[in-house]
């Protein structure tokens, strides 16, 4: 009988003990999942809420070699499985580029490409700019340094002129394609508005980075390079950006690199009321355990755990890559009926 009780003394011992023992470090556990949540997840948040990942600069300019005129670009911006993945007002759908030609088109033209995050608000994503040299054609493409911050420019060349293709129709069923980027043509404005777009396109939703990244892998960047092109960087003749450093003071959310004190007003008061409910949204229970906000260039976590673990977000690879595009001078559009 001796022998029983001490065995039954022992194993209550051994369970008051594993019962502190979790008591006194399962919250200190908990704490550290959280932690670690915050550490590894707020930068994925915020590489999944900045502005400059939905256009890739270097596509761009990969996409500027197949194109020869402002309207063909604005159709190739716009389609529903190129290299615009853009949602400024994060609304989950992606933002309509617009497109405006400016300069001489004996010598060198400029492309401004735009999009109305909101109503009769403009914002400038990156300003390109063709310039004849010899056969050749020097190409500059600039992000806005708001979106991409400052130096994000890339370079390529190409030659000016391109075959023409069978079924090229410069009717009202198809955009013109134009064998020469110098070819004479009326230079494009596009007219589409806010809520207002060409036939051919149909809001459609933004895509995950990895889909994204493997879109843009079609075009051909292996040429691309970063910085200022050379040519044109000694060039006496210099174009007049109508849309040169024209921003949205309302309805941008997604994080930018170098916002205006307007961009910042509007985002963090856009913060606020989704805190309290706004935009058509209620406040999360605090049951959920989680809340997220936003604010210009960052994004945080909070909330509690009290018997569940918070997940780790896994980071999404990116890459540069290799872009080829499928259409090479061989699409015909139009922005007619």
């Amino acid at each position: 009988m001796k022998a029983i009780k001490i065995a039954l003394v022992m194993i209550l011992v051994l369970n008051v003990i594993y019962s502190v023992h979790n008591w006194l470090f399962s919250e200190d556990s908990r704490t550290s999942q959280v932690y670690s949540s915050q550490q590894y997840s707020q930068p994925v948040e915020e590489q999944q809420a900045a502005a400059a990942e939905g256009l890739s600069l270097l596509g761009l300019t990969a996409l500027v070699k197949e194109i020869r005129s402002g309207q063909e670009l604005e159709r190739r911006l716009n389609e529903t499985d190129g290299i615009n993945n853009l949602d400024l007002n994060e609304d989950g759908k992606v933002d309509y580029l617009n497109v405006r030609e400016f300069g001489d088109i004996n010598k060198k033209i400029g492309y401004s490409v735009t999009t109305e995050p909101a109503k009769g608000e403009i914002q400038e994503i990156a300003e390109i700019s063709i310039e004849k040299n010899g056969d050749k054609a020097e190409i500059q493409v600039i992000g806005n340094e708001q979106i991409y911050g400052s130096d994000a420019i890339y370079n390529d060349s190409t030659t000016i002129t391109r075959a023409q293709s069978a079924d090229v129709v410069t009717g009202s069923h198809g955009t013109p394609l134009y064998s020469s980027f110098f070819y004479p043509h009326p230079l494009w404005i596009s007219p589409w508005l806010f809520g207002f777009y060409p036939p051919f396109f149909s809001p459609y939703g933004v895509v995950s980075r990895s889909a994204y990244v493997s879109r843009t892998n079609r075009y051909n960047t292996s040429t691309v390079r970063s910085g200022q092109n050379s040519f044109q960087k000694t060039s006496p003749t210099k174009l007049q950006n109508p849309n040169k450093g024209k921003a949205a003071n309302k309805g941008i959310t997604r994080s930018l690199r170098k916002p205006t004190a307007s961009q910042k007003s509007f985002q963090t008061t856009q913060r606020k009321n989704i805190k309290s409910g706004g935009f058509g949204q209620a406040s999360r229970p605090a049951s959920t355990g989680t809340g997220l906000s936003r604010s210009s260039g960052t994004s945080q976590k909070s909330g509690s755990v009290f018997g569940s673990r918070s997940s780790i977000f896994g980071s999404r690879s990116s890459s540069s890559g290799s872009f080829r595009s499928k259409s090479f001078g061989s699409r015909s559009f139009s922005f007619g009926k």
